[in-house]
C-alpha cells in the first residue's frame, strides 16, 4: 500500500449561500491560505481576518463564521504509477461536519458525522499528473436548525438544535466553554493505493486469564480485490513471549485462539505495571506483502460489581479480580480548536494526572472520541478510561436516518478503540436521563426521546463488537431515579451549582461519583495573556465573559467570603478562589475515600480546559496547574491520613490503596499558629490492605480548652522516618483566625543543570504557600502547601535562569 498525504497547504473561501455574511467580511469570499488538519477559525486567524477568539470578548465578534458555507480546495500531483493498483481510497479521518467532496469536478460523496473516518473508492476520478480536490462544508448551525424545524424541537440544555448533528456538542457553547461552532478538515486526509486487498478491524479479545496462561481470540477482517489465494501472517509478541501463525483466508475474517503462557497483566496506576503486547497482521499473496496492520493489546480482566448491601447496591470495578478504588477526573477536549491538540499537550496533561495518583479518566460525552495518542498514553500510564459515547444533556432524535448514523458511529468507535486495555467501560451518554427525569418527575428514562439509543442500540453494538467490558446506560444512572445515591453512579452538583458549600459533601453517600466540582479562576498569567489591565478585576465584563456558568462569578465571591477575608486585589481573588477549590475537592475526596468501598470511585469535574476561563478544571488551558492540582496529589495519595469531625471529637482515618498491609507511625499534635506545641500523641498502627480504617479518636476535651481561632490539629504519618502523609484540621475558618505575621525565609540553591531547590521557613503557620517565578512558568514538584510555625519545606523545580536571577525572581504568597 502506498499513501499520498493531502495534509498541509490548502486554499479556502466562504460561500455566502445563506446570504448572512456581514458586509465588512466580504473579503472572505476570495481564496485564502488554509492548513490541514485545521479549522475555519484557525485558518481565518492565521490569515489575519479575525482576532483571537479567546482574547477579551472576541468570541462575540466571530459568530458570523458558523452561518457560512466554506469551500476548501487543493491541487495535487499523482505519479501514474500510484494508479497502477486495484483501488485508490480517499481516507478522511475527520471532516467537520456536513461536507460534499469533489475530485476533478466530479462528485465523490458526502459526509454528516465528524466522529468517524470517511473512506471513498476514488480511482476512477483520478488521473496521472495534476488533480484537484474540493470539499464544501455546510453551515453546521443552519443545517441543524433546519433539521430541528423538520422533525420538531427536543428538550435540550443550551443550544437545542445541536442534538440533530453528530458534531462535538461543546462547540455550540457550554457552561465552561465558548460558542465556537467551527468547520473543517480536522483530522488527517490522504489517498491510499491498494492492490490485492487490505486488512482491517484487528482485535485481540481476552477470553480468560489464569495464573500460568491467558486465552485470547485473535481476529482480523480481510477486504479482497481479486480471487487469488491469500494468507494472513499473525505475529503476537510481548516482552517475554512471542508466537507466529500463518492462516489461509477462506472468508472475510481470519479468527483463531491463542494461549499466552506466563501472562504479564496490565494494572491501573498504583497497582502494578502496564505491560503491552503487540499483534502484527500481514496480508500475503504469493509471498508478496499486500498490507499490514498493527495493534497493541494487553492482558487484563474487568468486572463491574453490583451486589446488594446495607446501603443499596454496590458499584465497583474489579481489575484482574482485585477491587479498585477509582480516583481521577473528567476530561473535556483540550482546545476549542481540536487540531491544536498535539502529543506533547496530551502527554503533559495525562502525565500530571498519573503523577497525582489518578487511575481513571472519564472522557465526557459532549466532546469527542479522543485521538489515538490519548488512549495509547492512558494504556502506558495505567489510566483507566470511562468512555462516554458522544451524547450530552438532552433528548436525541429517533428518526431512522439518525439511528443508522448512530449505529455506524458506534460500530466505528468500538472497533477502533476496543484493543485499548485502558478503556474499562462504555457509557451511553452524559446526564440525558437525569435531566429528563428532573424535568418530568412522573416519567421514567424509557419515556425520553433517544432512549432507544442508550437502552438498545449502543449496548447491542458493544456486546457484539467487544464484549470484554461493561456497558452502562448513562452518567449518572441507576435503578429508580437516575442520580440516586443508593446504587449506580452519581453526580453531585448540589454543592456549588445549588449554592451549597463544600462541607455538605460529607452528607453524600453516592456509590460511585463520576462528577463533582468547585470552580476556580485560571492562573493570573493565563488571564493576563487574554486581557488588558483595565479588565483585571473580578466583576469586569471581560472576566465575567470568561466564566460561562450563570452567576459563576457570584459563586466564586460567595464561597471565598465563606472562608477567607476577601482580597481587594485581582491576584488575591484568583489565589483565594484556587485555594477554596482545593479545599473543596479535598473535603469531598477524603470523605468518599473514607467510605471505601461503599463509595468505590470519585472523579471530579474536571481535569482540563479548552480555553482561558474560570471553571472547574485543576489545570488551566495554558497547562498551568491550579492549587487543586497539588491538593489532588495529596488527597489521592495511596497512603493518606484524613480527619472527620463528629459530635464529640475528631476521628483519624488512614486509607491504604496498596495490596499489602502497612505498618505506620502516627503523630498527632495541637499547635498554635505561632508554632507552639500544646498537645501530642503518638501511636503505631497497622492498616489492612486495600481498605480505609479509623485508627484513633481525639476527644473534643483535648482542644476545646483553647481558642479555636488560634490553634489547629496536625497529623503526620511516617514509615521508617519518612513522611508518607500529612493533614490538618482547623477549628475556625481562616477569616476568623488570630494569626500574626512572620518573616519568611527563602533559600535557593542549584542542585543540577537547570535544576534548583528552594527551602521556605517561617516562625508562624502559613496556609497554602504558593511559590512563583516572575517572568517564567515553573512547575514546582509541590505547591500550595501548608507550613507549620517553626518548620520548613524544600521544593524542587527547573528554570532557564541562572541562580542569581532565580533568587531575584522567586517569590511566595500565603494565607
Amino acid at each position: 500500500m502506498n499513501t499520498l498525504s493531502l495534509n498541509g497547504s490548502w486554499k479556502f473561501k466562504a460561500i455566502d449561500h445563506y446570504k448572512r455574511l456581514p458586509r465588512e467580511h466580504h473579503k472572505v469570499l476570495r481564496w485564502m491560505n488554509g492548513y490541514v488538519p485545521g479549522t475555519v477559525h484557525t485558518d481565518l486567524l492565521a490569515e489575519g481576518i479575525i482576532d483571537d477568539p479567546f482574547y477579551r470578548m472576541n468570541e462575540n465578534a466571530v459568530q458570523w463564521i458558523e452561518s457560512q458555507q466554506w469551500l476548501y480546495a487543493r491541487d495535487f500531483t499523482i505519479n501514474p504509477k500510484f494508479l497502477k493498483c486495484d483501488q485508490v481510497h480517499l481516507v478522511a479521518e475527520g471532516l467537520d461536519t456536513y461536507a460534499k467532496i469533489w475530485i476533478n469536478g466530479r462528485s465523490v460523496g458526502k459526509t454528516s458525522n465528524m466522529f468517524v473516518e470517511h473512506r471513498f473508492e476514488v480511482k476512477k476520478y483520478l488521473r496521472g499528473g495534476r488533480n484537484r480536490m474540493e470539499i464544501l462544508f455546510d453551515s453546521p448551525t443552519i443545517h441543524a436548525r433546519n433539521l430541528e424545524r423538520r422533525h420538531g424541537a427536543l428538550q435540550v440544555a443550551l443550544e437545542p438544535h445541536r442534538v440533530y448533528i453528530r458534531k462535538a456538542q461543546y462547540s455550540f457553547g457550554w457552561d465552561w466553554g465558548p460558542k465556537l461552532t467551527t468547520s473543517g478538515i480536522w483530522r488527517g486526509i490522504s489517498l491510499k493505493s491498494l492492490t490485492g486487498g487490505r486488512l482491517l478491524n484487528p482485535f485481540v479479545k481476552v477470553l480468560s486469564i489464569a495464573r500460568n496462561s491467558a486465552l485470547v481470540e485473535v481476529s482480523v477482517a480481510v477486504e479482497r480485490y481479486n480471487d487469488h489465494p491469500y494468507t494472513v501472517r499473525t505475529n503476537l509478541a510481548g516482552e517475554k513471549w512471542c508466537a507466529e501463525l500463518d492462516t489461509i483466508v477462506k472468508g472475510r475474517t481470519v479468527k483463531f485462539r491463542a494461549r499466552i503462557t506466563n501472562p504479564e497483566l496490565w494494572w491501573p496506576n498504583g497497582y502494578g505495571k502496564q505491560p503491552m503486547y503487540r499483534a502484527l497482521f500481514t496480508l500475503l499473496q504469493d509471498g508478496k506483502v499486500l498490507h499490514q496492520v498493527e495493534s497493541p493489546f494487553a492482558l487484563r480482566s474487568i468486572e463491574l460489581v453490583q451486589q446488594p448491601d446495607i446501603e443499596g447496591r454496590s458499584f465497583l470495578f474489579k481489575v484482574n479480580g482485585i477491587k479498585i478504588y477509582c480516583k481521577g477526573a473528567d476530561w473535556i477536549p483540550g482546545d476549542s480548536f481540536l487540531p491544536r491538540m498535539n502529543g506533547e499537550k496530551y502527554e503533559t496533561l495525562l502525565r500530571r494526572a498519573r503523577d497525582a495518583h489518578m487511575n481513571m479518566i472519564r472522557v465526557w460525552g459532549g466532546g469527542i472520541y479522543e485521538d489515538d495518542c490519548f488512549y495509547a498514553l492512558c494504556d502506558r500510564l495505567g489510566l483507566m478510561v470511562w468512555q462516554d459515547f458522544m451524547f450530552a444533556c438532552g433528548e436525541y432524535p429517533e428518526e431512522k436516518s439518525f439511528l443508522k448514523a448512530v449505529r455506524d458511529e458506534a460500530e466505528f468507535v468500538v472497533t477502533r478503540l476496543r484493543n485499548h486495555p485502558s478503556i474499562v467501560i462504555w457509557c451511553g451518554n452524559n446526564e440525558c436521563e437525569w435531566l429528563y427525569c428532573m424535568q418530568h418527575p412522573n416519567k421514567i428514562p424509557d419515556h425520553m426521546r433517544g432512549s432507544k439509543i442508550f437502552r438498545d442500540l449502543l449496548p447491542q453494538v458493544c456486546k457484539f463488537l467487544d464484549g470484554t467490558r461493561p456497558y452502562w446506560r448513562s452518567s449518572p444512572f441507576g435503578h429508580g431515579f437516575p442520580n440516586a445515591e443508593t446504587n449506580g453512579n452519581h453526580h453531585q452538583w448540589a454543592v456549588w451549582s445549588s449554592w451549597k458549600d463544600y462541607p455538605e459533601y460529607e452528607h453524600d453517600r453516592g456509590r460511585f461519583v463520576t462528577e463533582f466540582g468547585f470552580q476556580a479562576p485560571p492562573n493570573k498569567r493565563t488571564f493576563d495573556e487574554i486581557t488588558i489591565a483595565a479588565d483585571r478585576y473580578p466583576q469586569s465584563r471581560v472576566i465575567e465573559h470568561h466564566n460561562k456558568q450563570v452567576e459563576g462569578t457570584e459563586r466564586l465571591l460567595r464561597f471565598q467570603a465563606a472562608h477567607f477575608r476577601l482580597s481587594n486585589t485581582f491576584s488575591g481573588f484568583i489565589y483565594q478562589g484556587q485555594v477554596v477549590q482545593a479545599d473543596a475537592l479535598k473535603c469531598a475526596a477524603e470523605h468518599w475515600r473514607r467510605r471505601k468501598f461503599r463509595t468505590a470511585g470519585s472523579l471530579f469535574w474536571q481535569l482540563n480546559d479548552c480555553w482561558p476561563v474560570s471553571s472547574w478544571s485543576i489545570i488551566d488551558s495554558a497547562l498551568r496547574p491550579k492549587a487543586a492540582y497539588f491538593a489532588a496529589k495529596r488527597f489521592f495519595n495511596p497512603l493518606s491520613l484524613s480527619f472527620k469531625k463528629v459530635s464529640s471529637g475528631i476521628e483519624c482515618w488512614v486509607t491504604n490503596d496498596r495490596l499489602a498491609p502497612v505498618h505506620l507511625s502516627l503523630a498527632l499534635r495541637i499547635l498554635s499558629f505561632s508554632g507552639k506545641q500544646l498537645w501530642r500523641k503518638s501511636l503505631e498502627i497497622k492498616v489492612p490492605q486495600n481498605r480505609s480504617v479509623r485508627v484513633c479518636y481525639v476527644k473534643s476535651d483535648v482542644y476545646d480548652i483553647y481558642d479555636p481561632s488560634s490553634v489547629y490539629l496536625v497529623g503526620t504519618l511516617t514509615r521508617r522516618g519518612d513522611i508518607i502523609s500529612e493533614n490538618r484540621i482547623f477549628f475556625a475558618e481562616p477569616k476568623h483566625w488570630h494569626k500574626r505575621e512572620g518573616r519568611i525565609r527563602l533559600r535557593v540553591r542549584r542542585i543540577g543543570p537547570g535544576a534548583f531547590a528552594v527551602t521556605i521557613g517561617s516562625p508562624v503557620f502559613l496556609k497554602a504557600v504558593c511559590l512563583d517565578m516572575d517572568g517564567e512558568d515553573v512547575f514546582f514538584d509541590d505547591n500550595y502547601f501548608d507550613l507549620d510555625g517553626g518548620g520548613s519545606k524544600t521544593v524542587t523545580f527547573e528554570s532557564l535562569y541562572r541562580l542569581r536571577e532565580v533568587r531575584k525572581r522567586i517569590g511566595a504568597c500565603w494565607i
